[in-house]
């Protein structure tokens, strides 16, 4: 379970990342973009972290 919050954390400051780097600032679109994709990554890895 730590697991895949650190991995949501972690795709999360990734996308923001690279937003950043490409437009040189932050809207809250894309920080909203970037927290949906983390919690659906983070719920994918929790359920394959059940599975396996």
């Amino acid at each position: 379970m730590i697991q895949a919050l650190i991995f949501g954390i972690a795709v999360f400051l990734g996308w923001i990342l690279l937003d950043w780097v490409k437009e040189k600032k932050l809207r809250k679109e894309k920080v909203r973009e970037a927290a949906v994709t983390a919690v659906f990554g983070a719920i994918g890895w929790l359920i394959l972290d059940f599975i396996l």
